[in-house]
């Protein structure tokens, strides 16, 4: 599939008979995707300090853009090479587009078999929490999702295919929620208010209540583009309840829907092994939450009595199914009451 270390290949099939094609927004997306993250990689290698904002050196660009230079019809087959002719220097193993190739390759390699993905991405970048942290989303924008019609195969250099199993999707997206430090904080919520006069700050509806989060100058186009959007944001805790200060475009993230990450057995708080997603509307000044896969809905006029309630719904589902005798569960429960346990390590 992949022909030297100076190559990337890309295999995309549809599964659904009905819709055999491939979707231009699908190649498109994975087109960017693998570019950044080589982008992330030469970045690393040519030893730049990291940025909070801004495009990647010209020397980057130069060393790890791509270029299509095979292309198969049918399915999405694709071969893809750096841009031009590059030399390395003896015994560095390549030149920096190729190490770039390697790495990258390595990165899909971690988040195809390793369970604790991110802390193996920062040891692989040398501590580089930025640059992994930037890693990672782009393997979140690249994985398919657990419900896409595509299989999607991906060769780097002499490392081989891999195909990307769907069903590590939510693993991956478990590695974009990290533990703040003590003086830090992340929160996920919908941005009701914004304020783009000389204070520069914005208000998160939260499943903890409001906060409001302070920005510099440089990311009032960032911010204003997700007015009353989903948001993780993580920053350091200001001197007063409630405040957030953010500094760069990377501690301030859009999301598709809103992960719950812990279960609440009355005083017993246990975290999930990977987050459920739910899904979040908003109408007539109300919260609309739903997670299908595990039948949960809910409405509220706030974010933290509607998660208060799916955690609920949640815990009645645990006491209907998990801790229910398997005898009086049906096929179909059984399969269910296994797919609630696998969000604990263990059962309660």
């Amino acid at each position: 599939m992949v022909r030297s270390s100076r190559e990337i290949a890309l295999y995309i099939k549809s599964n659904d008979k009905n819709h055999p094609e491939i979707s231009v927004n699908a190649l498109i997306s994975n087109f960017q995707a693998i570019q950044n993250l080589m982008y992330i990689m030469g970045d690393h290698l040519e030893g730049h300090q990291p940025r909070t904002a801004g495009d990647f050196p010209k020397s980057v660009k130069q060393n790890c853009e791509l270029v299509i230079s095979r292309l198969e019809l049918g399915s999405a087959a694709i071969t893809m090479g750096i841009s031009h002719d590059q030399y390395g220097l003896p015994g560095a193993g390549g030149t920096y587009g190729e190490r770039a190739i390697s790495l990258a390759g390595i990165v899909i390699d971690i988040a195809s078999n390793q369970e604790d993905i991110f802390p193996e991405v920062v040891e692989l970048l040398h501590g580089d929490e930025h640059r992994a942290i930037r890693s990672v989303q782009e393997l979140e924008n690249l994985w398919p999702d657990e419900d896409s019609i595509y299989d999607v195969t991906l060769g780097f250099g002499s490392l081989g295919p891999i195909k990307l199993d769907r069903t590590r999707k939510p693993i991956i997206k478990n590695a974009l929620i990290r533990p703040p430090k003590p003086t830090e904080k992340t929160i996920s919520g919908r941005m009701v208010e914004l304020s783009v006069d000389r204070k520069r700050q914005f208000v998160i509806d939260t499943p903890e209540g409001k906060y409001t989060c302070r920005y510099p100058p440089e990311l009032e186009e960032f911010v204003i583009r997700r007015i009353k959007q989903l948001v993780s944001v993580s920053g350091s805790i200001g001197t007063a309840a409630r405040i957030i200060n953010i500094e760069s475009e990377m501690a301030f993230k859009p999301l598709k829907s809103l992960p719950l990450t812990h279960i609440r057995f009355d005083e017993d708080i246990r975290k999930l092994r990977y987050p459920i997603e739910l899904e979040v509307e908003f109408e007539n000044d109300e919260y609309i939450l739903y997670n299908n896969e595990f039948n949960l809905l809910v409405t509220s006029g706030n974010l933290k009595d509607a998660v208060e309630r799916i955690n609920d719904e949640l815990k009645l589902l645990w006491l209907d199914y998990v801790e229910e005798e398997t005898g009086n569960l049906t096929e179909g429960g059984i399969v269910f009451r296994n797919k609630l346990r696998s969000l604990l390590d263990e059962g309660i």
